[in-house]
């Protein structure tokens, strides 16, 4: 018995400390995760705050500040194709974080002394973008739906809060510190938090549970009847081969039709309500209140994605977000709020379960590089709805065209999302045994 113990013993003491945690370590990955978009997203919320003190004291437009937010999306998106396929390698999603991580935090001090705008485009628009993908969608999209099987809806959910939280934090933070010590010290203050929450928690990352002796989940369990739709195992695609699957490109479009206004709607709420009569403060509180349902909807979307397949919840995002876009055009007054928590149940469930879809259909081996090619397409789109509502005003006088546009790409989502049939499902037992009998 004595001699039984200790080997049990000795082999709890080689097995690695994230197995040894009174919790699976996957859920660490979700908070690193979190992290990284909190600031992957509040880079970007925070530069409205401190884009007005840079204009007066450089004499630059706002436009010309806005094109380096512009610019910086662009290369992210171009940077995915070549960064993707780390993701795949057994340390390359920790050492592109960290890289990222560290590259981003310098860029954003070095903002803080530019004089000219080339500068600023150089340092905050082509420097900054190329680090997007290592601090925020590739560990998102490439990693954490690796960690987890059954609880992947709600795993995605808490770390895609991360943008959200953002929204509400980083912008009067930064605003708060701009009192003290200016434009330039602000900017220094955004590096330094760039360097601690992507930087030194990307030294904890792992591509997945396998490489430190722990499973999907941290146990294997048997799937209940009411969520097998949900819970299939995929049959793991390479890169070429998704890219040649004709349903791939369905998936793009689709994902790509759905990205218009995660950008585009609430970056224009505030100036959609007070071009309606209402005070800037009224107008605010619409943003609060988007944000807040933004949020709460990531759960509601996210536990659904884990009782049905991800094909399904995403038409049912699509057809009730298309509806809900055109609705401010006919509201006016007090009522007009409502828009912003549809608007943001709708947006938000699609910005939290959109990284299912890719691991749904093509499994989680080369995840990395799936993503990598997928993405770009998403984010130039992404890019160019605050564009379109803005042109939509300059050119009619209203956002009724942009917001036509807005619903009409959500139906378009959801109707490739309808066409895009589930690949052929594998039973993991079967998959194995061939595996087998080939060596």
């Amino acid at each position: 018995m004595a001699g039984e113990l200790t080997g049990a013993e000795t082999q709890q003491e080689k097995s690695p400390w994230q197995g040894r945690l009174p919790f699976f370590y996957g859920w660490i990955i979700v908070a690193i995760a979190f992290m990284m978009s909190f600031m992957t997203a509040g880079v970007g919320w925070s530069t409205s705050v401190i884009a007005v003190p840079m204009r007066e004291d450089l004499g630059w437009s706002l436009s010309s500040i806005y094109l380096g937010l512009t610019l910086r999306g662009l290369v992210g998106a171009g940077s995915m194709f070549v960064l993707g396929r780390f993701a795949d390698l057994k340390h390359g999603a920790r050492s592109l974080a960290i890289v990222s991580g560290g590259l981003s935090a310098v860029t954003l001090i070095t903002v803080s002394q530019v004089e000219s705008h080339w500068q600023f485009l150089l340092l905050y628009g082509v420097l900054g973008g190329m680090t997007q993908a290592g601090t925020g969608f590739l560990i998102l999209s490439a990693v954490v739906p690796r960690w987890f099987f059954r609880k992947r809806g709600r795993a995605i959910a808490m770390a895609t809060m991360g943008s959200g939280a953002a929204a509400f934090i980083l912008p009067p933070v930064m605003a708060f510190i701009f009192e003290y010590v200016g434009w330039r010290g602000t900017w220094v203050a955004l590096g330094t938090m760039t360097a601690v929450f992507t930087m030194l928690p990307a030294f904890l990352v792992w591509r997945q549970p396998e490489d430190i002796g722990l499973v999907p989940d941290g146990k294997i369990e048997p799937i209940p009847a009411n969520r097998a739709a949900a819970v299939q195992h995929v049959r793991n695609y390479t890169m070429s081969e998704a890219v040649r699957s004709s349903v791939m490109w369905v998936l793009v479009l689709a994902v790509a039709a759905a990205s218009l206004s995660p950008n585009g709607v609430p970056a224009s709420l505030v100036p959609m309500y007070i071009d309606k009569g209402h005070t800037t403060q009224i107008a605010a509180l619409g943003f609060s209140i988007y944000g807040l349902f933004s949020m709460l909807a990531r759960f509601f979307w996210g536990f659904l994605a884990e009782r049905h397949h991800i094909r399904t919840v995403t038409v049912a995002i699509g057809v009730f977000t298309g509806l809900v876009m055109p609705l401010l055009i006919f509201l006016a007054g007090y009522p007009a709020l409502f828009y912003s928590a549809l608007a943001g149940f709708g947006i938000g469930g699609f910005i939290g379960t959109q990284a299912l879809v890719w691991p749904a259909y093509f499994g989680r081996t080369h995840l990395g590089a799936i993503v990598g090619v997928s993405r770009p397409f998403a984010t130039v789109v992404n890019a160019s709805g605050p564009l379109l509502m803005a042109q939509s005003f300059d050119r009619t006088g209203s956002y009724s065209f942009g917001l036509w546009c807005m619903g009409v790409s959500w139906l378009l989502c959801a109707a490739a999302m309808f066409f895009a049939r589930p690949q052929r499902q594998v039973d993991p037992s079967q998959q194995a045994a061939r595996a087998q009998e080939a060596g």
